[in-house]
């Protein structure tokens, strides 16, 4: 594997995932992890990024990213909206074998689903291999305890827009 790699997966939620030698291990060379950034985005459909063939739009700092790595061009969101999309890729798992067969909202009469407390997280298994985790952006996984990130992997930064 390339020392400065960039896999990126086009769905209609996209997917950036990459990976670089950390830093935080340089002194034991043998025990070096890589990095691991994902971006998803809502709403970014496959040619919506110039590096995908788009002409009215320009995205000039993720047509660099993907120029530095690996294009993966048959990935498939299991589903249109955030929560369940979310919950899948912080899970591994079907959205409704974890709780999250829709978006969860504020009100519970128009929420669907509850995030499984049985569910095990990737930030918790990245955390428990000794990596520091951090969310930036949106979670719409919970807006109470025990559903924020900090209670669900050891999160340690969450900003939502």
């Amino acid at each position: 594997m390339k020392n400065n790699t960039l896999y990126t997966l086009s769905i209609g939620t996209s997917l950036l995932i990459s990976l670089q030698p950390g830093m935080a291990n340089i002194e034991n060379k043998e025990n070096l992890k890589p990095n691991v950034v994902c971006i998803l985005v809502d709403d970014l459909g496959y040619g919506d990024l110039s590096c995908q063939g788009a002409k009215d739009i320009r995205t000039p700092n993720i047509d660099n990213l993907m120029k530095q790595g690996k294009r993966f061009t048959s990935f498939y969101a299991n589903c249109p909206v955030c929560s369940p999309t979310r919950a899948s890729l912080l899970t591994g798992c079907y959205p409704d074998m974890v709780g999250v067969p829709g978006v969860i909202r504020t009100n519970p009469e128009d929420s669907w689903g509850y995030l499984s407390s049985e569910a095990i997280m990737l930030p918790s298994l990245l955390k428990n291999s000794g990596y520091n985790t951090a969310l930036i952006g949106k979670w719409h996984l919970g807006l109470e305890l025990p559903d924020t990130p900090n209670e669900r992997g050891s999160l340690f930064s969450w900003i939502s827009w």
